[in-house]
């Protein structure tokens, strides 16, 4: 793949003013004057946490930033904003767009002449846009202005590796022999393919060094070191600590050590796998050891500016010198070997410990001749390998695969099918590496790189695992976030309407997480606020205290809830009511016995279920992401008949309560996305959806009998009397199961997003209430449309009467109850309710009330009289 170069200079002008100059891959060129966005001493205190943040970052495993990371991310803001001041950023983007059309890569030059920003790790520029590291992705190379630069030089295999481990006595004991049997296990199928070949200086001094790099003894291509670095402040600059020869270390300072290597013209790349030899003075930016290497003429330096891992190490150390054999150029192959630590080690930043310093014109060091690879093994070695590689291919083990083949090819260039398996293993890698990157930016909220990695890897495999269905819920998610964004900037200048018309689009695009900041509800309120203040005003003199001395027509109950309310139901003997809220809360109501024609004031507080009580224990399941208690809402509540108990559908939990002791309770994590709907099928057996599944669990000690496969996401849940059906409603089919065998006995592909069902009470017959504003009845058994209703707005919230003849729906703002035998409109309210989208309506078992939820409010409302059971 070519190689397109984003060139960025940065020289010194006066008094912390620094110039900026930026050159695309098309001649493009910008320059400007900028200052860091941190003063001296902040830039020193974060510069300082840094070596410890990255340390902190290899014991343990993250999925976002954490208070270590924080020093890290925000110095690498700092460094991305002043190397994309002005115009830059923007040019950046063209160069990106350029670099895809080509099919090129881009590569980042960075030439910083100052000392004291040259010290700076700017491996962790931080691009805040992508959310993201850049040369995580792209490669980053430090090309300090030098003479003439090098071109590769003429190879034939093997790439002949010189390594050396120094372990003076006076310092802190390093597990030497260990990791030299690590570096050679980890190029052991590069050795054995014949295209590495690793040698090993014989002591830690540097008369054994130079006695190495002797003309006559190898050649060699490559110096790999092992031991301690440190940075000498009196001498200002980098060194290597070797053994003096009496049991204490000699300090190999960054000129010597480039004085040594120059009488061996073949090496093209050292390697230091020491901590502090990427570091240098603020006085002179060739003063670290990669510096001065440069400076002397080598071609390349991959060096550390921190102490790395053991772990960290060998994965950088197998992939890094697998993509260099293979002739890939260096700075490719830093970048492989930076994703290849951070997918090895999630949450590790030590991908940012290495820097390459490059004189090299394109990043290829070495022109390998693979014709002429070293002699072949024998016919039963390769097929051993060959062996081991399908071995390797069918568990996955991509890595392992790759190695094995390429070792195979090496030895046989044509054996069998090799060089196929070969292109399948790095293809099961490239699309594994970008599906696991894709679940990390999405359990992250990084919904855009999301769809890109989800986009690459459908576009190489449609059918790969579930990529697809993820990258529809990305894309919902991502457009989601720019339509929030945008709702709260038009929030902000008072554009009530238009947060409205963001509102409408946002509960198409996400209906289970509309409105999660209240700005759309806030927004509707104001706006019903204004119409009502407009009248007012225009109104004669006398006319508001007329009307303020009519008596009011009182047709709902509002309920108390000091939680906002999201989901209502009834409790099978109807002498209950549940209200699910925000913060994790539910309230339950005591209902008197008869239900009199004039709206009383709200019924009494039977008890508070609290959800949250428990959740300080909650554990976020595997793949999941935590959240705090006020973004939390039971989206479902439900009561199990015969027993009355209690169901909560708090974020990936089910709460359930016991009737009569609600103190007595037991939790379960239902999966690993957010409850959307529960429902009882019968007397312990509960239905759960969690996405596009539902869960079909056994009670009282909650465990899953079965999982009914939706295949797209579920919005509603329906159980016939018997419980012998469950229906399954979501974002395009409706959908109808067999309980017992979890089997599906009907299937209606409905386009429409459907946000409610229910059965009728003799299980004949399903209403469905959808996005396109209609309300369906549906024969249960064959999946025919027996009537469609056209409302004037999206139907939130469907449920038949207890004898089925009655249909009661909510709508936008109003609730309508219909005689299903005439289509005659019973009971009309639209008004009583304010401005607001009502979400839920259930009926109660007796079939004298309704209850109904919709901004963060709930209501009782009384059934007429000729309606009633």
């Amino acid at each position: 793949m070519d190689v397109l170069d984003f060139e960025a200079e940065i020289a010194a002008a006066e008094h912390g003013v620094y110039t900026v100059t930026l050159r695309g891959p098309d001649g493009a060129e910008t320059t400007a004057r900028t200052r860091l966005p941190l003063s001296p001493d902040e830039l020193r205190t974060l510069s300082e946490r840094i070596p410890d943040a990255v340390l902190a970052s290899s014991a343990r495993v993250r999925r976002s930033a954490s208070p270590d990371e924080q020093p890290v991310q925000l110095l690498g803001r700092a460094l991305f904003e002043t190397l994309t001041a002005g115009d830059g950023r923007a040019l950046l983007t063209a160069a990106r767009h350029t670099a895809a059309r080509a099919e090129a890569r881009l590569r980042m030059v960075l030439r910083v002449q100052p000392p004291e920003l040259a010290a700076l790790p700017w491996e962790f520029l931080f691009d805040p846009a992508h959310s993201g590291y850049l040369c995580t992705t792209t490669p980053l190379v430090r090309r300090p202005q030098v003479s003439l630069p090098q071109r590769p030089l003429r190879v034939e295999p093997p790439l002949r590796v010189l390594c050396m481990i120094a372990r003076p006595g006076d310092q802190e004991p390093l597990a030497v022999d260990a990791e030299r049997r690590r570096l050679a296990a980890a190029l052991a199928g590069l050795r054995r393919a014949g295209l590495i070949e690793l040698a090993w200086v014989d002591g830690g001094r540097w008369r054994e060094l130079k006695g190495a790099l002797r003309p006559g003894r190898g050649p060699w291509h490559v110096l790999h070191f092992i031991g301690h670095g440190s940075f000498d402040r009196a001498a200002g600059e980098g060194a290597l600590a070797l053994d003096d020869g009496n049991g204490g270390t000699y300090h190999l300072g960054a000129e010597n050590l480039a004085m040594v290597l120059q009488g061996h013209p073949s090496l093209r790349l050292v390697v230091l796998n020491a901590c502090e030899t990427g570091r240098a003075s603020a006085a002179d930016p060739f003063s670290s050891v990669g510096g001065a290497l440069m400076r002397a003429g080598l071609a390349a330096a991959l060096v550390m500016q921190y102490p790395i891992s053991d772990q960290a190490a060998v994965e950088f150390s197998q992939s890094f010198y697998e993509e260099l054999a293979q002739g890939r150029s260096v700075d490719a192959a830093v970048t492989d070997a930076r994703q290849s630590i951070r997918l090895a080690l999630p949450g590790t930043l030590e991908w940012g410990t290495p820097v390459l310093y490059m004189r090299s014109l394109d990043g290829t060091l070495f022109a390998i001749d693979h014709e002429r690879t070293a002699p072949a093994a024998r016919p039963t070695q390769a097929g051993d390998l060959y062996v081991q590689g399908l071995a390797a291919l069918y568990t996955r083990r991509w890595d392992d695969a790759v190695t094995a083949f390429r070792a195979v090819l090496a030895a046989d260039p044509g054996y069998e099918n090799a060089a196929a398996k070969l292109e399948e293993a790095l293809r099961g890698r490239r699309l594994e590496h970008l599906y696991t990157a894709a679940v990390g930016a999405a359990d992250a909220g990084h919904w855009d790189d999301a769809v890109a990695h989800l986009t690459a890897v459908l576009a190489e495999e449609p059918g790969y695992r579930d990529a697809r269905e993820r990258l529809e819920t990305a894309r919902r998610q991502s457009e989601a976030a720019s339509l929030r964004s945008e709702a709260r900037a038009l929030y902000a200048a008072g554009q009530w309407a238009a947060v409205l018309a963001a509102g409408e689009r946002l509960a198409e695009l996400v209906p289970e997480d509309a409105d999660p900041d209240g700005v759309v509800g806030e927004a509707r309120r104001r706006a019903h606020a204004a119409r009502e203040e407009a009248p007012r005003a225009s109104a004669p003199p006398g006319a508001e205290k007329a009307s303020a001395a009519r008596p009011e027509n009182r047709r709902v109950a509002e309920l108390a809830t000091p939680m906002a309310a999201w989901s209502v139901a009834f409790a099978p003997d109807g002498t209950r009511v549940a209200v699910g809220g925000t913060h994790g809360q539910s309230r339950v109501f005591d209902l008197p016995a008869r239900q009199p024609d004039v709206v009383p004031p709200s019924p009494a507080v039977l008890y508070v279920a609290m959800a949250n009580l428990i959740t300080s224990r909650y554990r976020k399941p595997k793949g999941g992401r935590e959240r705090p208690a006020d973004s939390r809402r039971v989206r479902a509540v439900a009561f199990e008949p015969g027993t009355g108990r209690l169901a909560l559908a708090d974020a990936t939990e089910v709460v359930l309560r016991d009737r009569n002791d609600p103190a007595r309770l037991s939790r379960f994590i239902a999966g690993r996305h957010d409850v959307t709907a529960l429902a009882f099928c019968r007397s312990r057996l509960l239905a759960v959806a969690d996405h596009h599944t539902v869960g079909l669990w056994s009670l009282p000690e909650p465990t899953r009998q079965s999982t009914l496969d939706h295949e797209d996401a579920v919005y509603a849940l329906a159980a016939t009397r018997d419980g012998t059906r469950i229906a399954t409603a979501g974002h395009s089919s409706l959908r109808v199961w067999d309980t017992g065998t979890a089997e599906q006995v009907l299937c209606v592909d409905y386009h429409p997003m459907v946000f409610a069902v229910d059965f009728s009470p003799d299980g004949t017959r399903l209403v469905t209430g959808a996005l396109d504003h209609t309300a369906r009845v549906w024969d249960a058994a064959t999946g025919d449309c027996r009537m469609r209703l056209e409302l004037p707005d999206r139907v939130r919230g469907v449920a038949f009467g207890p004898h089925g003849d009655t249909l009661a729906m909510v709508w936008g703002s109003t609730v309508t109850l219909l005689d299903l035998s005439t289509r005659r409109t019973v009971l009309e309210l639209d008004g009583d309710f304010g401005d607001v989208s009502l979400l839920q309506i259930a009926y109660s078992p007796d079939g004298t009330r309704l209850a109904t939820v919709g901004g963060g409010k709930a209501w009782l409302i009384p059934v007429p009289k000729e309606r009633r059971a």
